[in-house]
């Protein structure tokens, strides 16, 4: 005859096996996602990029620099006197668009953006030089909102357009 102790322990065993059969059976899924090895499937499809040689028009172009300019330049008014780093790729971007502008323009047109181009050059040199103190932040964002609606009144995407001033190619 069987003791009390062997009788508990067939028990135990008994129900733990009982428990694993039912588990196997009903299938429960985090153990076959933990000791069941994935399928090797198939390669992922890889990216393709088309690299196109369309030129746009320009005054499509010039469209965009001007948005991109204004774009830059509100925010480098915006970002004045906080990240350094942000600001200086601001100016540089801004300046970059405006060039871009000048250079889609009828020789007429731009002599009179020039001036601007070079006030724009001679703010992003004085904010490369160095820390900039909070007063001269102050008088280059006055600067900057004034050259702003200098140029937008100026040298507007509409009225480049409608006055043909824009270079065609």
């Amino acid at each position: 005859m069987l003791n009390k102790k062997e009788i508990k322990v067939k028990k135990i065993t008994m129900s733990i096996f009982v428990v694993f059969i039912c588990i196997s059976l009903i299938g429960c899924a985090t153990l076959t996602k933990k000791f069941v090895r994935k399928p090797k499937g198939k390669e992922k499809p890889k990216e393709i990029f088309q690299k196109t040689n369309q030129v746009y028009p320009a005054d499509i172009r010039y469209n965009n620099y001007f948005i991109y300019w204004r774009t830059w330049q509100g925010e480098l008014v915006l970002s004045m006197g906080k990240n350094n780093k942000k600001v200086l790729g601001c100016a540089d971007r801004a300046l970059y668009n405006l060039s871009q502008m000048y250079e889609l323009l009828k020789p007429k047109k731009q002599k009179e953006l020039e001036p601007y181009v070079d006030q724009l050059q001679k703010i992003v040199d004085e904010l490369h030089e160095g820390d900039v103190s909070t007063p001269r932040q102050k008088r280059i964002m006055r600067a900057l909102e004034n050259h702003i609606w200098d140029v937008r009144r100026g040298f507007d995407y509409l009225d480049m357009k409608k006055d043909n001033w824009i270079k065609q190619d």
